[in-house]
């Protein structure tokens, strides 16, 4: 199936998003790929990102799991949908996910149904850590293979490759704390984003040396392609080689897929005899509905369009 063809059976609800469209040189997925980036649910006030103070934005992302979970029931297997991380904020989360759940029981029971894989993000990274098998495929990473049985795409949230979410990192448990402390100051004053804005953009500035300063969520035009195409390039052809620390045997990737910036980017980079691929799909949160789209060698970056 084309890219084409599987937006084809939105009726005229999806749509390539500023030509955000690639074809490699071989096979990628032998099966199409759907990958949802960062959605953020909270509690339904006024700091949940993803409602964002429109109500319709919930009637809009539920259509678009409706058009998915149909399409997995013609498909079945040949339909893998991966949600990229960062599907709750715990940073700003009042209590545990018991409360979002409350908020979002009809969004929340359809991905339940959809059975995606989960990959964790910074901000959801602690169901991981405390909550194993709980609910849904939780994992770091994932990857998916061709029709030939190679193993051709990597997926992960993204901030791994920022210096300042990377929660493996030092620089990363310093980052958290920051937006942790935000956070909570944002029940005292919802404004305080708006009242540090200047001290944060100084602070940004400061550390643009890694990666585009604290978060590029904050700043999106900061955000810097080069760095993040560097980062899996390089972890790319690590796979590639066999050298990476969960002994794998040699890959043949040649496509990462992320999120976690909240700005979407499709960019390739030669390596050797292989075109490099990275693709973030966006982001639901403060209004944006991107979602990233894998089938035989296409890739593509697409708006659910309500």
């Amino acid at each position: 199936m084309t890219i084409d063809q599987f937006i084809s059976g939105a009726g005229g609800k999806v749509e390539i998003y500023r030509g955000f469209h690639a074809t490699a040189e071989r096979e990628i997925s032998g099966r199409v790929v759907v990958c949802v980036p960062d959605l953020h649910l909270l509690e339904c006030d006024s700091n949940d990102d993803f409602l964002d103070n429109h109500p319709e934005y919930v009637d809009r992302f539920t259509a678009f799991l409706d058009f998915l979970l149909e399409r997995k029931e013609v498909m079945q297997d040949g339909l893998e949908v991966i949600q990229l991380g960062d599907m709750f904020d715990l940073w700003q989360a009042r209590g545990n996910t018991n409360l979002i759940y409350s908020a979002y029981p009809n969004i929340l029971g359809l991905i339940d149904e959809l059975k995606p894989v989960y990959l964790v993000g910074n901000h959801d990274i602690d169901l991981l850590r405390f909550h194993k098998g709980e609910t849904y495929d939780r994992v770091w990473r994932h990857f998916t293979k061709n029709s030939g049985g190679d193993v051709t795409v990597l997926f992960e949230h993204g901030f791994q490759a920022d210096f300042f979410n990377n929660q493996g990192s030092w620089s990363g448990v310093i980052g958290r704390g920051v937006t942790e402390i935000i956070g909570l100051a944002e029940y005292l004053e919802p404004d305080v984003d708006v009242i540090l804005e200047d001290l944060w953009k100084d602070i940004s500035r400061t550390f643009n040396l890694y990666n585009a300063g604290l978060t590029p969520v904050r700043d999106r035009e900061r955000f810097n392609t080069h760095e993040y195409i560097n980062y899996y390039l390089r972890l790319m052809e690590r796979y590639n080689r066999g050298e990476t620390d969960d002994h794998m045997p040699p890959a043949d990737l040649l496509l990462s897929v992320v999120g976690h910036t909240h700005t979407v980017r499709l960019v390739s980079r030669p390596g050797g005899k292989t075109t490099f691929y990275l693709m973030d799909c966006g982001s639901w949160v403060n209004g944006g509905h991107e979602f990233g789209v894998i089938s035989g060698r296409e890739m593509a970056v697409c708006r659910w369009e309500s």
